[in-house]
């Protein structure tokens, strides 16, 4: 029998009505597309779903015994994704995405225009160009993200309920998006033409590509030239990946710097860091392509308080060992709702300075790691950091290794290089000690460069790649489990 299921977040409530028991409070949510956090695909592991329930029954789980204190499971404290409601429920909880999209308009269009696309797994930026560049820009969260916070979790999704439903998503969302830009073209039309960048996974997605080969050794996208893809209301050019799991977004970075003629300078390494995360090593001779699983924890994704660099974010974390206490601001001055990426290396760099963990990452006192009183750094937390920090070092370690080169510069690409703290990062082990640049979105930028290019310099770039590009698979290095073990360290000299 249907019954009500009422969800509040920061003033903002969902009046809804299932149809039966059975599902996960949490997939139910999902499946009404209530910005609800979760990363662990609903495996009761990250806690980001935790919901306080005001009104009905709510059996505990295992799972919130261990997350939760006595007090607070008294208060009515669980994790959506272990409650399976049997009848009318009402919940709060704090942790949410914020889906409002970022549209900026530069200036009215002159003439008919098309749309470049950084087609990311956690957020999507679209450029609208006509013939004199950009004349409006968006940005917006993924919405797949409910599906999955990361690549391997949404091709766990894909396994278990289909491609479908990911594809349906991301596709209604894009037309959403470029129907918001042509609301301010004031009159010129829109080509229909699409450039887009993404990783293997969204490349394939966009595509219409088969995705299964990507969640299994070798993981091996269908095709490296994903073909153009057709919709009712446009057709999308997605770019060539690199290989298997380094994407378009590279590509498109890469263009940037083989039209500025840093190919004439050797010893500079390209990396993306995200939930996988790229790198690029040219040497002079060869381009080592590589990448490494950092996962999500510097996108907010897999930290019990993380989130994106938002609203409410917190921003320079500063531990006072006199009083115990944290002192920080916030995105917006708001409220302060959690940490995202950039935050959290700086918080990590102060507990390490104020010994509040051992070397190896041990939590000595969990108190100190309060922020607030609903903002706590977790053990759990502090391990997920650590191999996200250690994933990125031990590939950044053993592409050099392999390039028998000493890199000169690091040239950081995305919004997450921009706002990273690299002092903290290279104190932390996250980072070797080499100059740092950043680019800023050069999946975008690199986009616009790749649609408005000839078709001459199109194929003399792919001709390039191809001459000199050579993967570096971390997987089968003998070495690289030793090296990841040894960058778990939480201190520079590892």
């Amino acid at each position: 029998m249907p019954f009500p299921i009422k969800a509040t977040s920061h003033q903002t409530s969902w009046e809804l009505t299932a149809a039966l028991a059975g599902p996960s409070l949490l997939e139910f949510l999902q499946n009404q597309e209530v910005p609800i956090r979760s990363s662990c695909m609903g495996k009761g592991t990250c806690h980001q779903c935790r919901v306080r329930v005001t009104k009905g029954v709510a059996p505990i789980a295992n799972a919130d015994r261990k997350f939760f204190s006595e007090d607070q499971l008294q208060k009515g404290w669980r994790l959506s994704c272990q409650l399976r409601p049997k009848a009318a429920i009402e919940v709060e909880f704090p942790q949410v995405y914020l889906m409002q999209e970022d549209l900026v308009k530069h200036r009215s269009p002159i003439g008919p225009w098309w749309v470049a696309l950084d087609a990311g797994t956690t957020g999507l930026e679209m450029s609208a160009v006509d013939d004199q560049g950009p004349w409006c820009s968006l940005k917006a969260v993924n919405r797949q993200i409910t599906m999955g916070a990361d690549v391997m979790t949404r091709l766990e999704y894909a396994q278990k309920q289909g491609v479908e439903p990911l594809r349906k998503r991301l596709f209604q969302q894009l037309n959403r998006l470029v129907g918001l830009i042509g609301e301010e073209a004031d009159g010129p039309a829109f080509t229909g033409k699409m450039f887009a960048a993404g990783n293997s996974v969204m490349a394939s997605f966009l595509a219409n590509l088969n995705v299964e080969s990507l969640g299994v050794s070798p993981y091996q996208p269908a095709n490296l030239e994903p073909p153009v893809a057709h919709t009712d209301k446009f057709e999308i050019h997605s770019l060539p990946l690199l290989h298997s799991f380094v994407g378009g977004d590279l590509w498109a970075g890469l263009f940037v710097l083989w039209q500025r003629g840093e190919m004439d300078k050797s010893g500079w390494i390209l990396v993306d860091v995200g939930t996988n995360s790229e790198i690029l090593f040219w040497t002079g001779k060869k381009l080592l392509v590589s990448s490494t699983p950092a996962g999500p924890a510097f996108e907010g994704s897999n930290i019990s308080i993380g989130m994106r660099a938002e609203a409410g974010a917190i921003l320079d974390p500063v531990y006072d060992p006199k009083t115990g206490s944290w002192e920080f601001s916030t995105i917006g001055g708001d409220m302060a709702k959690g940490i995202c990426g950039s935050a959290l290396i700086q918080m990590m760099d102060q507990i390490v300075q104020n010994g509040l963990v051992a070397e190896d990452g041990e939590v000595l006192r969990p108190e100190d790691l309060e922020l607030q009183s609903d903002l706590q750094l977790s053990q759990a937390d502090v391990r997920e950091f650590q191999l996200a920090k250690s994933a990125i070092r031990s590939g950044l370690e053993m592409v050099i290794k392999v390039g028998a080169l000493k890199p000169n510069r690091l040239l950081l690409a995305g919004a997450f290089g921009e706002h990273l703290p690299v002092e903290a990062a290279y104190r932390l082990g996250l980072l070797p000690r080499i100059d740092v640049t950043t680019l800023g979105n050069a999946s975008l930028t690199g986009t616009i460069a790749w649609g408005s290019a000839s078709d001459e310099d199109k194929q003399a770039f792919t001709e390039w790649v191809n001459r000199v590009k050579s993967p570096v698979e971390l997987a089968l290095m003998d070495e690289f489990q030793e090296v990841f073990i040894k960058h778990m360290s939480l201190s520079e000299g590892h």
